[in-house]
């Protein structure tokens, strides 16, 4: 199967809003559609079936066929038959996407509202798939808008990659591109504090100068903010059109499901997010 955009759906108006977006970052590439429908019998899992006066509801196969084909024709209205595909997959939403997720150039799906359930909500699904899907991860909050692209940078190969994926967004969108480093200064330092400050900005404004190369059309601002990483980017979302992380940052330990930051992020930003990781081999 060539390159695609991966789009998870279900019933609810989130996953909507998510292959809208996906649809719309296609078009932007160039590529075909795969939407994926997960569903879980549970008669085929259930080892002692009709024992103890149990039985497993029987699913809504038709109900599920109809989303998933109505889900892969809006792709094909949009991008041509060959524009949209679709699997129907009898396991968990997110064992299907990653199942799905090495042959895609990025991956989709959609999240409700910031709430004081949010954090549950993600768990089983856009935690664990932006924690381990090899390709680029975006978790679809509200409709597509406009505002910038805005990008965290802590130096790290991870931040690196979201900066590469930021200008490369920022380039097909139009949008402007805001590149962020967040720091805290010590309670002790030996340098003053406005020099360490115009060193950070002059180191950030030197990493993205081959990108500038690459991307003459972006105009991209370098920001270097006090403050945690968290709190500031999740007050940048408020305006942006996609916040940019890495999935995990400076200091990150390999085997972490996923960065502090990256987490935040997913449950607390108002604009979509895209969670960036090193393909693996590459």
């Amino acid at each position: 199967m060539t390159k695609h955009i991966l789009v998870g759906v279900d019933d609810s108006p989130e996953a909507q809003v998510a292959l809208h977006w996906a649809v719309e970052a296609a078009e932007e590439r160039g590529l075909p559609v795969r939407v994926v429908r997960a569903y879980l019998d549970e008669a085929t899992r259930w080892p002692t079936y009709g024992l103890e006066g149990y039985v497993p509801p029987p699913m809504p196969l038709d109900r599920f066929q109809q989303e998933l084909d109505a889900a892969v024709q809006y792709a094909r209205d949009r991008l041509g038959y060959d524009g949209g595909s679709g699997w129907l997959a009898n396991a968990d939403a997110a064992s299907a996407l990653l199942t799905e997720a090495d042959r895609a150039e990025m991956l989709v799906i959609g999240t409700r509202a910031r709430s004081k359930l949010s954090a549950a909500v993600l768990g089983s699904v856009a935690t664990s798939v932006a924690a381990k899907a090899p390709c680029p991860v975006v978790v679809v909050r509200g409709e597509r808008r406009t505002g910038p692209v805005v990008v965290g940078n802590d130096g790290s190969p991870d931040s690196e990659l979201a900066v590469a994926f930021a200008f490369d967004e920022a380039a097909r969108t139009g949008e402007a591109l805001e590149v962020i480093y967040c720091w805290q200064p010590p309670a002790e330092h030996a340098a003053p504090i406005e020099s360490t400050g115009a060193l950070l900005k002059n180191w950030l404004a030197e990493s993205l100068e081959p990108y500038r190369a690459k991307y003459p059309s972006v105009s991209a601002r370098a920001l270097v903010v006090e403050g945690r990483a968290r709190t500031r980017l999740i007050e940048k979302s408020e305006a942006a059109s996609l916040v940019v992380v890495g999935s995990r940052g400076r200091g990150g330990v390999t085997g972490l499901l996923l960065g502090s930051v990256s987490q935040s992020l997913l449950t607390n930003a108002a604009s979509p997010v895209a969670v960036v990781r090193q393909r693996k081999g590459s």
